[in-house]
């Protein structure tokens, strides 16, 4: 897996030293639709949000751009338990939460040349901050002891993804994408010393994307 994805990395960095395309910047936005993966996974539901942003080519098919993010991921209840059944915890939790992501990403995307239809690899890093949120009940078997959860947490993360560009007008294309995002575990909820953990996205956008040529 790992070889292929730097062979692909590697043909892309071929095709842009023979670039016949247009420099120039532009905004692009993206909706998302977000699956949950790695460590805990179970616990939430997919979730859906939004990627804008603005970029700029700093060579013919190599493009940098900044981008910005909401994602929102309710939390499964039967899915909470089981994690916790895991790990060895005992009683059981009944909580209302969600878990959201906003990401502030670095991206650096290769652009095979052409005129038509584009396909580009992309490398992203940055610093997801988590807004965490839970409101409910433990119940550890003698008693019942109240959640009420809402908090702020920072880790650092990084992408490897890809996508298509499609032309619908001359300064606009339809941006079809795929994101493998790795962040660093960060716990959403501790219940009877058991940590409840969150980490991995897996993420499918589209979205348009704004060109102005220099």
């Amino acid at each position: 897996m790992r070889i292929s994805l730097f062979a692909v990395l590697i043909l892309f960095l071929v095709f842009s030293s023979y670039s016949y395309s247009q420099m120039g910047y532009g905004t692009e936005v993206n909706v998302v639709v977000s699956i949950p993966s790695g460590k805990n996974a179970q616990v939430y539901n997919a979730g859906f949000g939004a990627l804008a942003g603005f970029y700029y080519d700093i060579e013919d098919n190599v493009r940098l751009a900044l981008t910005l993010g909401f994602l929102r991921m309710g939390v499964d209840n039967e899915g909470l338990n089981k994690a916790l059944a895991e790990q060895g915890g005992s009683g059981s939790v009944s909580i209302d939460g969600s878990l959201i992501a906003i990401p502030v990403i670095l991206s650096l995307r290769l652009i095979t040349p052409g005129s038509n239809t584009k396909f580009y690899g992309l490398l992203e890093g940055g610093i997801f901050t988590y807004w965490s949120k839970a409101n409910g009940t433990y119940f550890p078997g003698d008693g019942e002891v109240p959640i009420d959860k809402s908090e702020f947490r920072s880790e650092p993360g990084f992408t490897v993804g890809g996508g298509a560009l499609i032309p619908l007008r001359e300064d606009m294309n339809l941006d079809i994408n795929i994101r493998y995002t790795f962040v660093q575990n960060s716990e959403y909820l501790n219940v009877g010393n058991n940590s409840i953990t969150a980490s991995q996205l897996l993420m499918f956008g589209v979205g348009l994307k704004w060109f102005f040529s220099l």
